[in-house]
């Protein structure tokens, strides 16, 4: 159930959509490091249910559905927007959104789609699943479970998902138990299907915060908005999405600090399964990377791009920082900046998670792997979550171009598992269990329900 606030004050920020191949940060021998995508063709389906009964009403569900839409046009997205969908109406415009979305990516090029999906309204997490509540249903009542839709089979399967094109879910909504139990493990994290990023509002467990007020927009739909109107079409969407979720966070603690409320904040929490970075232009922000204007003031700008392919080339969290701390000294201002600062901050994530994990900075530098692992090894060492549970997949199975190996499994799932991945943190519990580790069983056990992860029911061997 979403908790509304008596708050004043909003915000707003930008961001571009492009038309063309794919760009590559190369190295020096000419191999890409990452692509980088610009989507051709952009479609965006909004819904802001605002009316529910017991004065249960979200008054900014309407206002986030306006002004998300046109920050979406003006990147030339073709938006379709809804308000106050009952269940029939929500699986209806889902159902044909879906329709339109498969004949659009089949007729594009790879990387050439993207495609925003906005839910503003009640939800709540019951046996591990994300529900998203219809308009006229009350949240807490008996039928909520029955009349609400879930997110990942009935929501994100609408969604084209196909590498490397890109599907976005904005998740507005709260994550608590419908009947706010004391002590229930009904929460969960998600791992994002395959081409998609998925972005809550708040993380597994907790409410998801909204003023009373019609003319305000929600902590999570102002931030993102407002950081949207601020990019540069140069920024990836990913680390777009990582800056808005501080900017939510920030706005909140401001709220919270008014009235002197203790509890903790709201925190956005996104999940991804991507190749390659994207990146979101419109024609104006287009022409102004195509035609550059005069060289900055006192800038090499050849020595600035060589700089920065360095930045992206690296493979150990503590000299990502050294460099990124460097390049911001020495080119400040540049269009790079809030890659740097975001590049920054999940490093000293990586290499705090690499220590409590008590892996050498070696296990990132071994020459293996396909393109795919390449790219989930530099996402991990910036902090990602799924893309060291991926690379700890890969080892166990044997795939993306590396041989299995479970020694190399157990340190991946560590790593993830200290990075906040609690699927991670509960398969390496299984794997301890196994060969009778039972005091690190039990520590990452702890870890994963602490992070909000509820094993599946078959595996629910000890009373979960």
């Amino acid at each position: 159930m979403r908790r509304s606030l008596l708050l004043g004050g909003s915000a707003g920020l930008a961001l571009g959509a492009l038309s063309f191949a794919p760009e590559l940060f190369a190295q020096s021998g000419g191999e890409p490091i990452q692509d980088i995508y610009a989507p051709r063709a952009k479609y965006a389906l909004l819904i802001g249910n605002r009316d529910y009964p017991n004065r249960k009403d979200i008054a900014p569900a309407h206002k986030n559905v306006t002004d998300l839409k046109d920050v979406l046009q003006y990147y030339e997205f073709k938006v379709k927007d809804y308000r106050d969908l009952d269940a029939l109406g929500m699986m209806r415009v889902l159902t044909e959104f879906g329709a339109e979305l498969r004949a659009v990516s089949e007729a594009n090029l790879p990387g050439g789609v993207a495609v925003v999906f906005y839910f503003c309204g009640h939800g709540f997490q019951s046996d591990g699943r994300n529900y998203l509540v219809p308009a006229g249903v009350d949240p807490s009542s008996g039928k909520a479970l029955s009349s609400s839709l879930r997110l990942n089979e009935d929501i994100l399967v609408a969604l084209p998902q196909h590498y490397p094109g890109i599907s976005i879910a904005l998740i507005d909504a709260c994550r608590t138990d419908p009947f706010i139990r004391k002590g229930v493990d009904d929460f969960n994290q998600i791992a994002a299907p395959e081409g998609m990023l998925v972005f809550f509002a708040t993380r597994a467990g907790r409410p998801a915060l909204a003023p009373i007020s019609p003319d305000r927009n929600t902590f999570f739909a102002g931030a993102v908005v407002d950081v949207l109107r601020e990019a540069n079409g140069v920024t990836p969407i990913d680390d777009l999405f990582r800056i808005a979720a501080v900017e939510c966070q920030a706005r909140v603690k401001a709220e919270f600090d008014k009235v002197k409320l203790t509890i903790p904040p709201q925190f956005p929490e996104s999940t991804g399964n991507l190749r390659g970075r994207f990146v979101i232009r419109n024609r104006e922000l287009e022409l102004r990377r195509t035609q550059k204007g005069p060289a900055l003031i006192g800038v090499d700008v050849a020595l600035m791009e060589q700089r920065w392919q360095a930045i992206q080339a690296t493979l150990r969290p503590a000299t990502l920082i050294r460099l990124c701390k460097d390049f911001e000294r020495d080119f400040p201002g540049s269009e790079f900046s809030q890659q740097i600062r975001v590049a920054i901050a999940g490093a000293q994530q990586a290499l705090e998670s690499q220590r409590s994990a008590r892996l050498s900075s070696d296990l990132f530098t071994e020459a293996v792997g396909d393109r795919g692992y390449r790219d989930d090894l530099l996402k991990a060492l910036r902090g990602d979550k799924d893309s060291a549970h991926r690379i700890a997949i890969a080892y166990r199975d044997g795939t993306s171009g590396v041989t299995a190996n479970p020694r190399r499994t157990e340190q991946w799932l560590r790593f993830a598992a200290e990075l906040g991945n609690g699927i991670a943190s509960w398969e390496l519990s299984e794997l301890y269990n196994q060969s009778g580790q039972v005091g690190d069983a039990a520590r990452f056990e702890k870890m994963a329900l602490d992070l909000g992860y509820r094993p599946p029911p078959r595996l629910a061997t000890r009373g979960y």
